[in-house]
This record gives C-alpha cells, sequence and structure tokens, in this order.
C-alpha cells in the first residue's frame, strides 16, 4: 500500500509562488494583484507585505509608489529574485519531498 504525503503550505511554498508569480508576469503589480494572482495562496495583505518586504532587503523584488491612486506601491522581480526562484525549484525531487516544498512549475 503506498501512502501519499499531503503538503499543507508551508512558508517555503508561499514564499517561492510569490516569486514564481512575479517571475511569470514579469512587470510592476501591486498588493492586490499579487495576492489574488498567487496560485495556492491563502495571503492576507499586511502579511504579503511583510514578505515582499523581506524580499526587498534580500533584492529580489524592487519596490516603488504606484501610479495608482488606488495602490500605495507596486512591486517586480529583479534578476536575483529570478535566479533565486529558479534554484527553488529546480531541486530534485526528493529533495523538494524532504523540505515539504510543492512542485512549482518553472517560468
Amino acid at each position: 500500500m503506498k501512502v501519499e504525503r499531503k503538503f499543507n503550505q508551508t512558508p517555503g511554498d508561499t514564499n517561492i509562488a510569490i516569486l514564481g508569480y512575479l517571475a511569470r508576469v514579469g512587470t510592476w503589480m501591486n498588493l492586490r494583484q499579487i495576492t489574488t494572482g498567487t496560485p495556492g495562496s491563502d495571503l492576507n495583505r499586511e502579511r504579503l507585505r511583510l514578505i515582499l518586504e523581506s524580499f526587498a532587503k534580500k533584492e529580489f523584488i524592487e519596490i516603488r509608489e504606484s501610479q495608482n491612486p488606488k495602490a500605495k506601491y507596486e512591486y517586480k522581480i529583479t534578476e536575483k529574485g529570478k535566479i533565486a526562484f529558479l534554484k527553488c525549484v529546480s531541486f530534485d525531487p526528493d529533495v523538494k519531498y524532504l523540505l515539504g516544498l510543492r512542485d512549482h512549475k518553472e517560468i
């Protein structure tokens, strides 16, 4: 009998999903757009904002004031962020399993 492991979304899954979404889109996005576009995520805006600020400190993303008056800031992935995302999704499947990471599609 084969037992299949069910995954809950880990913080790592969330971070990879956010970077993956920003990498696929490749343009400036506001919080609402990222929240609704990040698959498999139940992020609220405050938690997402904190994650994005931590990404900016690591230079995975850039932040600018929004040109849309309804949004305060916009976010865009950097080349360093794309490279970090690709490293995360290129783990061996067994390593992903051990880390509890879901399979994320590459860009």
